[in-house]
């Protein structure tokens, strides 16, 4: 079907493009002026390639021939013409075979390998240039784990939007409970021969995985009339493990677990063929691990048939009756299982079809549209594709700058930035709908997307695990742990998806402010949309870190639930993405959580999420980013007010739980917020398992190293005298902190009295929490105020009460009542800008006509000021 392109396949395969970049470069700077297949000859450059740890040379150091990756042939290339539109058709059409050659092992990027092949425990010295994002090259093909077969088809999905609401599962109550039997009463029809587990670790990669012919796994057919079903999940993305078949039309499934972890089984993929119409199938997964999903209260798995794909034009859609999650009953005496039952009837006879856990995005469905976006005149104007840094495997991962040319450098330079990031848990593909969402409207030529190109500066990694996506994981990469646990990780080639995510959203620090930072990620417990946030510790920006959750709530009222969303920062979650960037400087750093079920709220209520759903969500991002920066902060203000009376609402609502009656007015709003809010335990972020057995010693060497860098120079010996006013110094900073500790609880005993007695564990905390804010804000007393008091007051314990309160008496004498934000803020009298205290109202669009969004109003951008916080 494409002569021109087996043609030139057979005749050469292309150079590595960063192989290619280094000969131009060396060549540009005179190292060497001999044709293209040339090397250099001197002694210093034969030295550098040979000690290449990438490249093998053959005897001849003249003949670029003579220079092969490994001693294999060149590695696997994805061609752009094989993935222009019609993208679906011309992937089927040519096989795999006719577009590839024999890959190259990449060896692991985390360990180093000598000249025998052994493994030695350090880190490879990282390689820091990476090619650009080139429309006119091939997209490089995805690499694979050498332990994983991969079978020789491509698998395209189309996209489909059911015509009616897909509806909860509602129990009868009548549900079968399957007995687990396992293969020594059922026959395997289904084996991944080696998987590898807990306890190994990544090695080296390639495209295609596993080198030799691939095994059918699958069972023989006896005839036409055996009704077994043919099972396969080695593709992008799948992860069965075993199938058993207890009866004609009843199989029990296995999961993969992580690969080279023992855990993290909830995505699943897979195929199944040789199908028939008139039968009810039943699927049973053994070997879930969380005691809570979202299938015991409605959610139904995914469905596709090619058939009907073909046919009808009809995609994904929820299929599935008699759904039930309970425990397994098979115990192996170390963790407990789950099982996941329910039953089929597949529309037709013979047919393939797929199950999947939720609407598949896979790393090759990512390059198609990215190299949709490079081929497009209009859009790569504007968004510039480039390469972030290598996975372990050696897979791309992909940054985009988004943003309209400036016309000054004044102006490039006033644009602020907003970071947004996706499938750092490669199961939850949810992300990567939403992202396709953001793109598909930040990149089209609608006046509010290009308004925001004008005035922000877009940083995007929509896929930051390509690793754990292709090989079908849940949580994890190939290094075998949660990269949302390490964004604090000083290990870069163990971890460089996020250290370099990290590194860029660092530097961007440094060139301009990043208004917002945004993770997309998946929910398997909770339904609905929601965020998670941190609380502020800065009273000046008092509960601004809510404003944007709440603005998006009021966008999107049948998708997003505000109550849902949480700001607490628990020591567990440390390492992840949103705390880690919020403690960089971002006030405003969230984690996003997308249901893998559905709504619960206004029109949607009971209704399963589509993929146009969660794109829908993309554009509310961007609408809400408009309305939390319009220069007209009506809205703002108005979210604010809203927000006060919600967490007052709150914290009545806790006090009653705990039998209180409190006056807070006037102080309220000194309680700890942190303390108000329940942990956001409920997620599905798990805690991390610390480093691989492998890299803790690489870990322990490079912070020693670090620590002796910081480590500061020996004190010099101090006198008897120097000791001495030293410990006095130490005294007299015992005796003002104390003191203050007394009159801040002194200001709160106005309102607190009543409940000195018994007052909420969470009410104590937060007193203690704001006074020692509030001591951190005040200047440090310095050596001359400490020296220029009585040398001869001494602190005795018996008098310390009295000394304590004549001081309180005192202040309270000369200073003035400070002023405090009101819990009741005084509302204006037009009823129209007055929240309703209960419910999640639309923003009223003609409400403010200066807010209307239009070019026109940009005309004057240069000294237009982004207006962020009141």
């Amino acid at each position: 079907m494409f002569p021109a392109l087996e043609t030139e396949v057979k005749q050469e395969s292309l150079p590595d493009p960063y192989e290619d970049f280094m000969y131009h470069h060396l060549q540009y700077y005179g190292y060497f002026k001999g044709h293209r297949g040339s090397l250099p000859t001197s002694a210093t450059h034969q030295h550098v390639w040979k000690n290449n740890p990438r490249y093998l040379l053959s005897g001849s150091f003249g003949e670029r021939q003579g220079m092969v990756p490994d001693p294999l042939q060149k590695e696997k290339l994805l061609w752009p013409t094989c993935i222009s539109s019609p993208v679906h058709r011309q992937i089927e059409a040519v096989s795999r075979d006719s577009l590839m050659l024999s890959s190259p092992l990449l060896k692991s990027r985390q360990l180093l390998h000598d000249e025998f092949g052994e493994v030695s425990p350090c880190l490879r010295e990282p390689r820091d240039l990476f090619t650009f994002f080139s429309s006119s090259g091939p997209l490089q093909a995805p690499r694979w784990p050498i332990e994983c077969e991969v079978i020789k088809e491509n698998l395209h999905h189309i996209e489909w939007v059911p015509p009616q609401p897909e509806y909860f599962y509602q129990p009868t109550g009548n549900e079968k409970l399957p007995e687990i039997v396992g293969e020594e009463k059922g026959t395997v029809v289904f084996q991944l021969d080696s998987v590898p587990t807990g306890g190994s670790y990544f090695t080296s990669s390639r495209v295609g995985g596993k080198r030799g012919i691939i095994k059918e796994l699958a069972v023989t057919l006896q005839g036409p009339e055996d009704k077994t079903l043919l099972f396969e999940s080695r593709f992008e993305s799948g992860n069965l493990q075993k199938a058993v078949r207890v009866d004609t039309y009843e199989y029990e499934l296995t999961l993969r677990t992580d690969l080279y972890t023992n855990k993290h089984t909830q995505w699943f993929y897979f195929r199944v063929q040789n199908t028939r119409k008139d039968a009810t199938y039943r699927f049973t997964i053994v070997n879930l691990l969380k005691p809570k999903s979202l299938y015991t209260i409605g959610m139904k798995p995914l469905m596709y048939s090619q058939l009907d794909a073909k046919t009808h034009n009809i995609g994904w859609r929820r299929e599935g009756n008699e759904i039930r999650y309970y425990k397994n009953n098979r115990d192996d005496g170390q963790q407990a299982f789950y099982c996941l039952t329910w039953t089929i009837q597949f529309p037709h006879d013979q047919d393939t079809c797929f199950f999947a856990h939720f609407y598949p995005y896979t790393y090759t469905d990512l390059q198609c549209y990215l190299l949709s976006v490079a081929n497009n005149p209009v859009q790569s104007r504007f968004c510039k594709l480039r390469t972030l840094c290598r996975s372990l495997a050696g897979n791309t991962v992909y940054l985009l700058t988004i943003t309209n040319p400036s016309r000054t450098p004044q102006e490039a330079a006033a644009k602020k930035a907003v970071v947004l990031s996706a499938r750092v848990h490669p199961g939850e593909s949810n992300g990567s709908w939403i992202m396709k969402g953001f793109l598909d409207f930040i990149l089209s030529n609608s006046p509010d997307a290009q308004l925001l190109r004008d005035i922000f500066v877009f940083k995007v990694v929509p896929m930051l695990n390509p690793d754990g996506v292709i090989v079908g994981n849940y949580r994890c990469s190939l290094a075998g742990r949660d990269l949302n646990r390490h964004y604090k990780t000083i290990l870069k080639e163990s971890f460089p998806c996020i250290w370099y995510t990290r590194n860029m959203i660092k530097r961007l620090l440094e060139e301009r402010e990043v208004l917002l930072y945004c993770d997309f990620h998946g929910h398997s417990r909770k339904n609905n949309i929601f965020l998670y946030g941190c609380n502020n510790n800065d009273r000046k920006y008092w509960l601004h870190e809510r404003v944007f959750p709440l603005m998006l709530s009021k966008n999107a009222p049948d998708k997003f639930s505000f109550h849902s969303c949480n700001f607490k920062v628990q020591k567990c979650k440390e390492g992840t993405g949103r705390v880690v960037m919020w403690r960089m400087g971002i006030l405003n750093s969230y984690t996003m959580e997308s249901t893998f079920g559905g709504s619960t709220l206004g029109n949607k209520r009971d209704t399963h999420f589509t993929t146009e759903d969660l794109k829908s969500l993309g554009y509310h991002v961007c609408d809400t980013l408009l309305d939390f920066c319009d220069p007209d902060r009506t809205k703002f203000m108005q979210c604010l007010t809203e927000l006060k009376e919600l967490l007052q609402q709150e914290i009545h609502k806790k006090f009653n739980e705990l039998g209180q009656d409190m006056d807070l007015e006037g102080s309220w709003s000194d309680i700890c917020l942190s303390d108000i809010e329940s942990s956001t335990s409920g997620s599905d972020s798990s805690l991390s398992d610390g480093l691989p057995v492998h890299l803790l010693n690489v870990a322990d060497e490079l912070n020693q190293k670090k620590k002796m860098y910081k480590k500061k120079k020996k004190k010099l010996l101090q006198t008897r005298k120097q000791r001495n006013e030293q410990y006095q110094k130490n005294n007299w900073m015992q005796e003002l902190k104390l003191t203050e500790d007394a009159l801040s609880f002194q200001e709160r005993a106005g309102f607190a009295s009543s409940t000195l007695q018994k007052q909420p564990t969470f009410f104590r905390n937060s007193e203690n929490a704001s006074s020692s804010a509030m001591r951190n804000e005040k200047p440090r007393l310095n050596e001359s105020r400490l020296h220029g008091r009585d040398k001869g007051t001494s602190l005795d314990p018996s008098k310390m009460p009295s000394l304590i309160l004549t001081k309180n008496k005192e202040r309270m004498q000369t200073e003035k009542p400070r002023s405090t934000v009101s819990c009741s803020p005084k509302r204006s009298t037009n009823s129209s800008q007055e929240p309703a205290p209960d419910m999640k109202s639309h923003w009223s669009r003609n409400r403010y006509p200066a807010t209307k969004r239009g070019r026109a109003a940009m005309t004057v951008y240069p000294s237009l000021h982004i207006y962020t916080y009141p």
